[in-house]
């Protein structure tokens, strides 16, 4: 979509470009004139102004103007209203956000590529924004551009399953890329793509039923997830345990309320858990996970070891504390 952009760009102002050599050139060898009169006559004849002041006398000339009023206006009208197209559509705004990408913004870094702009990915935003992520949106047509510009994110215009999208939105320095396309087979090609220009970024897409979900690891996905499953075991949930879902949506949000982090332990020395409670841990330790192994629901004597994966759930207040305290262990 942006290469077609371009390419009409070029091919109107080519247009403008060599109608008004032709008439200048002519202009000059038909009527003597010299390169600027010829130019200033070419301009008006074509622009329909027709100021008078400087007419052709030669039969050459005279041909020469004919043949721009019946040509080159229809040309000048086209290449006017073609600029105006792409000015309306933004598309000039598109090509330099796009050359603004590609040429480099040293600050982004470590940054989620998020494609497509739906209702998921809007809370997929939300959330990373609430976490301290900075988020690149991949759409393929105008009006989601600017509705997600609207909203402050970087916007790449282009589509999912071409090479220079991914380069434009800075792939080589991602952190990670969320696929969100309601087709499962453009996310599963989208997954094919992204995986030829980087063995190291990390691939979450959705899918719509669990069938699909090998297709998509054995692409090159880290993690697939099944939105209909999980939506649907949240809402049978407020049948019958309505507070138990209420919980689960809460965590899932990192705005208020409740809120699940995951934390590497990172000290040197192994810690029981019952004195990092008396260091201030204020959040609850739901998990740890070291290798592939998980401890649920660890006691005060349990000893977290240096590469351990803690799953702290609490207050929003009291997991950025506790963040700060292990870090600092």
């Amino acid at each position: 979509m942006a290469n077609g952009i371009v390419r009409r760009f070029m091919v109107v102002f080519l247009a403008l470009v060599v109608l008004m050599a032709l008439g200048t050139f002519a202009f000059s060898l038909a009527e003597g004139l010299d390169l600027f009169s010829s130019l200033y006559l070419t301009v008006t004849i074509v622009s329909t102004v027709g100021f008078g002041d400087i007419t052709p006398k030669t039969l050459g000339g005279k041909i020469i103007y004919m043949g721009l009023v019946l040509t080159g206006i229809g040309i000048f009208g086209y290449a006017v209203s073609s600029i105006a197209s792409l000015m309306a559509e933004r598309s000039i705004f598109k090509m330099v956000r796009g050359f603004f990408f590609l040429k480099g913004d040293a600050k982004l870094r470590d940054h989620v590529i998020i494609v497509g702009w739906n209702e998921v990915t809007k809370s997929v935003c939300d959330e990373l924004e609430d976490n301290g992520y900075r988020a690149v949106i991949v759409v393929e047509d105008d009006a989601a551009a600017r509705e997600a510009a609207r909203t402050g994110y970087d916007v790449v215009v282009g589509s999912p399953l071409e090479a220079s999208t991914y380069q434009l939105a800075k792939i080589e320095s991602a952190s990670s890329v969320i696929l969100a396309l309601s087709d499962d087979s453009k996310n599963l090609m989208a997954v094919l793509r992204i995986r030829d220009l980087s063995r190291d970024v990390r691939i979450v897409t959705i899918c719509n039923n669990d069938f699909v979900k090998n297709l998509f690891y054995r692409a090159g996905a880290n993690e697939v997830v099944n939105l209909a499953d999980i939506s649907g075991r949240i809402l049978a949930s407020h049948v019958f345990e309505p507070i138990v879902a209420d919980v689960l949506e809460d965590m899932a949000e990192a705005d208020i309320g409740l809120d699940a982090e995951q934390v590497m332990f990172q000290a040197r020395n192994p810690i029981k858990l019952g004195e990092l409670r008396s260091m201030g841990l204020k959040s609850v330790l739901l998990m740890a996970v070291r290798r592939s192994q998980k401890f649920y629901y660890p006691s005060e004597d349990f000893e977290i070891k240096p590469g351990d994966i803690m799953i702290l759930v609490g207050l929003r207040e009291h997991l950025d504390s506790d963040k700060a305290m292990l870090k600092n262990l």
